[in-house]
C-alpha cells in the first residue's frame, strides 16, 4: 500500500461493501440540524413579532448596528465555509495535508468571526446598548449570543480535528466527523447569514 493513501483499498477480485443510501452519522447529523434550524426560526420569528409590533426601531438614543462591520464579518464566515469545503475536496482526492492545511484555514477564519463578534459587542455596548432595559437591545444580544455559541463549538471542533490529522491518510472514522463537521460548520455559516439580513439589512 502506497505511504499516501487514505483509505484501504479493497482485497483483488472482491468489491467493497455497499454502503447503505442514507448513512446513520448523516442522518443523525441532519436531525440536529433540523433542531437547530426550528431553533433558530423560532427565535427570528420572535424577533420580527417584537419588532414590528414596536413603535420605532431602534427606540431613540440606542445606536444603530454597524452594518459595514458586520458585512465584512459576513465574508469573513463565507470563506471559512468556502476552506472547509476545500479541505472536504482534498479529503476525497486523497490529500492529507491539504485537508490539515484547509481545517486550520477554516477554523482560523472562524476564530477571525468571533473576534469581530467581541469587537462589535463591545463597541455596542459601550455606545448605550445594554442586554436589559430594551427589546432591541435584548434580542439582538439574544439572536447573536445563541449564534456564537455554535460558533464556538464548531472553532473547537474544526480544531480538534486539525490537530489530530498528522498522519498521510484519515481514518475511516475521522473521514465521517469531517463530514459531519462541515454539514455543521455550513449550517453555522448560512444561519448568520439569515441573521445579518434580519439584523441589519432589513
Amino acid at each position: 500500500m502506497p505511504p499516501h493513501s487514505m483509505t484501504n483499498d479493497p482485497p483483488a477480485g472482491r468489491q467493497p461493501p455497499a454502503r447503505p443510501g442514507t448513512e446513520n452519522h448523516r442522518l443523525g447529523t441532519l436531525v440536529f440540524l433540523m433542531a437547530g434550524t426550528m431553533l433558530f426560526a423560532g427565535l427570528i420569528g420572535a424577533y420580527l413579532v417584537l419588532r414590528y409590533a414596536a413603535g420605532a426601531w431602534p427606540g431613540p438614543g440606542l445606536p444603530r448596528l454597524p452594518v459595514g462591520l458586520a458585512g465584512f464579518n459576513t465574508l469573513v464566515i463565507a470563506l471559512s465555509s468556502l476552506a472547509l469545503r476545500r479541505g472536504v475536496r482534498a479529503l476525497r482526492g486523497l490529500d492529507a495535508r491539504g485537508l490539515r492545511r484547509a481545517l486550520f484555514a477554516a477554523a482560523c477564519l472562524g476564530v477571525l468571526f468571533l473576534a469581530l463578534q467581541v469587537a462589535q459587542w463591545s463597541m455596542l455596548f459601550g455606545s448605550g446598548l445594554s442586554f436589559s432595559g430594551t427589546t432591541y437591545g435584548t434580542t439582538f444580544y439574544v439572536l447573536t449570543g445563541v449564534h456564537a455559541a455554535h460558533a464556538v463549538s464548531g472553532v473547537a471542533w474544526l480544531l480538534a480535528i486539525a490537530l489530530r490529522q498528522r498522519e498521510l491518510w484519515v481514518p475511516d472514522r475521522r473521514q465521517r466527523a469531517i463530514e459531519v463537521c462541515a454539514l455543521y460548520w455550513h449550517f453555522v455559516g448560512l444561519v448568520w447569514l439569515g441573521l445579518y439580513v434580519v439584523l441589519y439589512l432589513i
